[in-house]
């Protein structure tokens, strides 16, 4: 009888330790502060491995394929903002791009200044009133 409650005591003493020692590796390993130092170390051996391994003007790679990719982007959604569609453009060696055009337009310019002083006159009766 003795033996058995001593062998019941030990496995119940076990079994507490057994809790008590997973309790504390659950809370040393969900804490930050225990995986900062791995973390650092890590983060230290990469960059000494960067510095060593790895061409500076490979780091620009990435950074040049988005600037690329955004600017392409960008255009056509500016084409179709404006909607820009079905435009064709002229090459610059192209007549009509070398030379100036003859316009028929025709400013009349006794008709913009009668135009023009009506509205200084409508403007100058509203600031009367």
């Amino acid at each position: 009888m003795v033996v058995f409650d001593d062998a019941l005591k030990r496995s119940e003493s076990f079994k507490e330790s057994f809790t008590e020692i997973l309790v504390i590796m659950k809370a040393c390993l969900t804490s930050f502060w225990f995986w900062f130092p791995v973390i650092y170390g890590i983060y230290f051996y990469f960059q000494i491995w960067l510095i060593f391994c790895v061409h500076p003007l490979t780091i620009l790679i990435l950074p040049l394929i988005l600037s690329i990719y955004l600017i392409l982007l960008e255009e056509r959604r500016a084409k179709i903002f404006c909607q820009l569609h079905g435009l064709k453009y002229l090459s610059a060696s192209h007549p009509l791009g070398s030379s100036p055009e003859v316009c028929s337009f025709k400013w009349n310019v006794e008709e913009s200044v009668k135009e023009y002083e009506k509205l200084l006159k409508k403007k100058q009766g509203k600031q009367r009133d």
